[in-house]
């Protein structure tokens, strides 16, 4: 078995390398001013509508944190990759879809409610879930026995600063200034895109001593067909699945959106700086590169000819 050496945490990371700790910050200030827009057009009663259907929430739920992980498992086992690699596309699957996957979803207008129930339910059981999955992961791979540590104090405060509070701000403003939310939704949400994407083409491209990833072609090359197969495979099955369970369309492509665009922020999170790989680092950076737009694509197409296949069946 290939042995990998896993850094513990180190505090001086914040002294030594401070561009990457503001690349990392402005990466949350931006996912919490997405959440903010998101909540500013959301309603009290949606969310207690989205509680009335457990179904859709349990069916999200294990597509997320069960379905994928096993068909991700399954995959790397069929490429010839780096074992920092597979580890890396295995972390990605233990990392559900966070703000970008209701950003995306608030775009196709499709089940935002039920999107952001998801998150806020999975945001908590990672902190179980992925120190579990990680250990065996690296365990199956490399036969090591290193300890993988979550904080979860970190964690969760990181989830009420950019996940819940800007959410609950943004309805609250809704409510008490409709007239100012309506002016600048459009803008906001133009704007977080923006900046979304500014910001993971720095990390993408800029000099890893200045909070880049260093990642170089013929890794991106090596990374690609394994991430692109486990993305395009992750949302098709999803959002069957879902069908053949739930009645309601938007509700099924909300979860293909929700099981295929991955919380690669928090990937990166866990394996720059929680175990301190660089090399595993980089899958979650490769899929970041696609993921936002190819699922956007999925998620419009599929709620585009089902809306006509519908059509279609009330004309007959």
């Amino acid at each position: 078995m290939p042995r990998i050496y896993l850094k513990k945490p180190y505090l001086g990371h914040l002294r030594i390398y401070p561009c990457l700790m503001f690349v990392d910050f402005l990466i949350s200030f931006v996912l919490a001013l997405v959440m903010f827009t998101i909540g500013s057009s959301l309603k009290p009663g949606q969310f207690m509508a989205v509680a009335k259907r457990p179904k859709a929430v349990a069916l999200g739920l294990a597509l997320q944190m069960l379905f994928l992980p096993l068909m991700t498992f399954s995959l790397v086992n069929l490429f010839p990759l780096a074992v920092e690699f597979k580890i890396g596309l295995m972390i990605v699957s233990f990392c559900p879809g966070g703000t970008t996957a209701n950003l995306v979803n608030y775009l196709l207008d499709t089940d935002v409610p039920l999107s952001i129930y998801l998150t806020s339910i999975n945001s908590f059981l990672i902190l179980a879930t992925v120190p579990f999955f990680t250990y065996l992961a690296i365990y199956h791979f490399t036969g090591s026995s290193d300890h993988i540590h979550l904080p979860v104090g970190a964690t969760i405060v990181k989830v009420v600063l950019v996940i819940l509070a800007p959410v609950m701000l943004g309805m609250w403003i809704r409510r008490i200034w409709p007239k100012l939310v309506i002016i600048l939704q459009r803008p906001l949400k133009y704007s977080s895109i923006i900046l979304l994407a500014a910001i993971f083409i720095i990390k993408f491209l800029a000099p890893s001593a200045q909070g880049g990833s260093g990642i170089v072609m013929a890794e991106i090359f090596e990374i690609l067909p394994m991430a692109l197969t486990m993305h395009f495979t992750a949302m098709v099955l999803s959002y069957y699945l879902a069908k053949g369970v739930l009645s309601n369309h938007k509700s099924c492509v909300t979860i293909a959106v929700e099981v295929g665009l991955q919380n690669t922020t928090l990937a990166l999170l866990i394996t720059s700086t929680l175990i301190g790989n660089e090399e595993m680092a980089k899958p979650a950076l490769v899929y970041a590169l696609f993921s936002f737009f190819t699922t956007f694509a999925y998620g419009f197409l599929t709620k585009r000819f089902g809306k006509i296949h519908r059509l279609t069946q009330t004309s007959e």
